[in-house]
């Protein structure tokens, strides 16, 4: 009887034993698979952040404004670098006037159908007839780009009869992916970190029908795309005056141009 029961109680250690050993494996084969599940998943995030620089064709030519109403000792030449980062073959064009006839001439250029503006750093001298013309260049099916603060928020709102409100939050800036969709803005990490306290928000709600917030956090938007007829009207609150991030800000402009 003592015999049977010895063996009976190594029986059931054997057995219990067996069974932390087949829960310990389970273990580790879990956290194994959550570990490569992870990797996967960052690799696939990669894949798809570098996918737009490897399938997009990227514009050939950029108007952008060198005049007065911008810095550009600066912050023109070091723009104009940015755009043509990963796009060497992009040639930039620089234009420093905005008189009827030289405007004109830059917005009736069949060959380029992109229009950036940097950062104001005084609201830029423009006739009702240069404006009239920027709106037919935009509706035409172009796109127009502004960059940096709330003088060219409200040069839009003259210009285009919107009637944007200007709003601060601190980042990060989230993508908003409701929105980015099919737009070359869905390349963007989820993520993009605030550069510099000189990033200029714009009240999402303020956005007329046809905008849309591709960064934005609290309710403000940092980056927006507005539909006008045929065309676009980009804006990226940002004046791309510090190192800090400028690698994720230089995407966001190249999203914005490509649109």
């Amino acid at each position: 009887m003592s015999s049977f029961s010895s063996r009976a109680v190594n029986t059931a250690g054997a057995a219990g034993a067996l069974v932390v050993l087949l829960a310990l494996a389970a273990w580790q084969g879990s956290s194994s698979s959550s570990s490569a599940a992870s990797k996967l998943a960052a690799n696939r995030q990669q894949t798809t952040e570098l996918s737009f620089l490897q399938t997009s064709a990227f514009v050939d030519q950029i108007y952008m404004y060198a005049g007065l109403a911008v810095d550009n000792k600066h912050e023109t030449g070091f723009i104009a670098k940015e755009i043509r980062k990963h796009n060497y073959q992009t040639m930039v064009r620089l234009f420093t006037s905005l008189d009827d006839a030289t405007f004109r001439a830059v917005l009736w250029d069949q060959a380029v159908h992109c229009l950036v503006w940097p950062p104001f750093v005084r609201y830029p001298g423009i006739s009702e007839t240069a404006k009239t013309d920027l709106r037919a260049y935009t509706a035409a099916g172009n796109n127009v780009v502004f960059l940096g603060n709330y003088v060219a928020v409200q040069f839009m709102n003259d210009v285009y009869g919107f009637q944007l409100t200007d709003d601060y939050q601190n980042g990060p800036y989230y993508r908003n992916d409701r929105n980015v969709r099919n737009t070359p803005f869905q390349y963007l990490p989820s993520r993009v970190e605030q550069a510099s306290i000189e990033t200029y928000a714009v009240k999402s709600r303020s956005l007329p029908p046809g905008g849309k917030s591709m960064l934005d956090t609290l309710g403000a938007t940092v980056a927006f795309v507005i539909r006008y007829d045929l065309g676009t009207v980009c804006y990226i609150g940002y004046n791309y005056n510090t190192p800090f991030h400028a690698d994720q800000w230089t995407r966001v402009l190249h999203c914005a141009i490509d649109m």
